[in-house]
């Protein structure tokens, strides 16, 4: 058996990059998909069912037998050219429909996995 890692052993370099998180109604959920998977992103995560608050009032999560009426929230990591992107193509949904996106900095271990070359 060997001896557990050092605090110096178990450092990882973090890299800088981009976090997008979009929030929309179900109904909205493959424009979503598609812009995502159209753009540079390695891959993203979807969470179904979300409850919570906002300017249209209290949302519900797992309404039965009504996706479309339910929350879905996205995030994915990307750079900043990749993400800029996104919220271009994101903008004209948010101006016409309900729904919220964040962008903000965040930090990976692996940037291979995250950010291709752009």
């Amino acid at each position: 058996m060997s001896d557990p890692p050092t605090n110096r052993e178990a450092q990882h370099t973090l890299h800088p990059a981009k976090k997008i998180e979009i929030i929309v109604r179900g109904e909205k959920e493959a424009f979503v998909r598609d812009l995502l998977d159209e753009s540079q992103v390695s891959g993203y995560t979807i969470h179904h069912n979300v409850t919570g608050r906002g300017a249209h009032g209290f949302h519900e999560g797992r309404l039965l037998f009504n996706d479309r009426d339910s929350l879905v929230m996205f995030f994915a990591v990307a750079g900043q050219e990749t993400i800029q992107t996104l919220v271009d193509g994101l903008t004209p949904l948010f101006e016409k429909s309900s729904g919220v996106m964040f962008v903000s900095d965040t930090s990976v271990v692996r940037l291979d996995k995250f950010i291709q070359e752009e």
